[in-house]
């Protein structure tokens, strides 16, 4: 091995590269033929630029940027950002007015982004925010993304404390969204939606569509001004989780698991959503959830703790209720998305 001067990195003298003998590398030109150049670590402020300009258009898209405007955000002479506009508005990363001359996104990005957003897994950003959730609740943690009338077990966490109950929830599990389940989702549907959600639990629950549409909006209401939802049922001879278990039977089987879950829910009643959280009372929730939003302001995971152990406190419950607000919304930040 020799020592030559770096002479092809952008103007650094002093730069050392180990290069291999002439032997091996007759040509020796740079430190990039062994990629051990020092400097080579550094960001490069190019790229930077091209980060922090599609940031830029991309916080305010209906708001097209002049050179000026874009060298001014950069830091930089409109000389030296506007060979990377040129580039960028031929590759159709940007586009140009022709009048105005201001720039905007271009649609070459919409591939990308669409292509991102199926890469990105919603649950893989959640998972860490599922295990704080988790051990601060001492409950097991569970994410459901929607399926078209169904939501879908996609995660379950537990504390460390050990293991918890998931009301007999396993990995791939469809639950039907309809009354009484999903008001941490529907509380957020637009009105037409929210009418085909209200027909589902009419005819699962044999209960009047009006009489359901009066029982819910005020407790729908409360779900968008805390933040989250919350079911409770009566304790019964026999648990949710336990009718679970007993319906579906040994092994696991993706028509079993439904059909099980959907004669399950019929132990819930119209009211097991719970409204107002008295401090004074005690509550035995079957679940405490709130929805982690995209960049449509539309409900991408639902994350939940479910199956409390014993009755708790209405000021405990209001807690987990808050931390289980809380960690959706840190998952909406992770996945940059919007709250409605």
């Amino acid at each position: 091995m020799s020592f030559t001067s770096c002479s092809g990195c952008d103007g650094w003298p002093g730069n050392l590269a180990i290069v291999q003998t002439a032997r091996l590398y007759p040509s020796s030109q740079c430190a990039a033929r062994v990629a051990l150049c020092k400097h080579m670590a550094r960001n490069s402020p190019q790229t930077e630029r091209i980060v922090m300009l599609t940031e830029l258009l991309a916080d305010e898209p209906e708001t097209p940027r002049s050179l000026a405007d874009i060298a001014r955000h950069l830091g930089v002479a409109k000389a030296t950002c506007y060979p990377m506009v040129v580039a960028l508005t031929e590759a159709g990363w940007l586009i140009r007015h022709p009048s105005r001359k201001t720039y905007r996104l271009g649609p070459a990005l919409i591939p990308v982004g669409r292509a991102a957003e199926t890469a990105t897994d919603v649950v893989d950003l959640a998972r860490s925010v599922m295990h704080e959730l988790a051990d601060a609740s001492d409950m097991a943690s569970i994410a459901f993304v929607q399926s078209g009338s169904d939501v879908v077990v996609a995660e379950v966490v537990q504390p460390v404390g050990g293991r918890r109950g998931t009301l007999g929830l396993r990995l791939g599990d469809k639950v039907l969204l309809a009354p009484p389940i999903g008001s941490g989702i529907a509380a957020w549907y637009p009105p037409e939606r929210r009418e085909e959600w209200y027909a589902l639990g009419g005819q699962n629950l044999g209960v009047d569509v009006d009489v359901l549409r009066a029982t819910y909006e005020p407790a729908l209401a409360l779900v968008r001004e805390r933040g989250y939802a919350m079911e409770c049922m009566e304790q019964q001879q026999h648990s949710l989780a336990d009718a679970v278990s007993e319906l579906r039977g040994r092994g696991v089987g993706g028509h079993r698991s439904t059909v099980a879950l959907r004669e399950a829910r019929k132990l819930l009643s119209a009211d097991a959503v719970v409204g107002d959280i008295d401090p004074e009372g005690s509550y035995q929730p079957l679940s405490i959830n709130a929805a982690a939003f995209n960049r449509d302001s539309e409900p991408a995971v639902v994350l939940c703790v479910a199956d409390a152990s014993r009755p708790m406190s209405g000021v405990r419950t209001a807690e987990i209720g808050e931390m289980v607000r809380d960690a959706a919304a840190r998952v909406t930040a992770a996945m940059h998305g919007r709250h409605p």
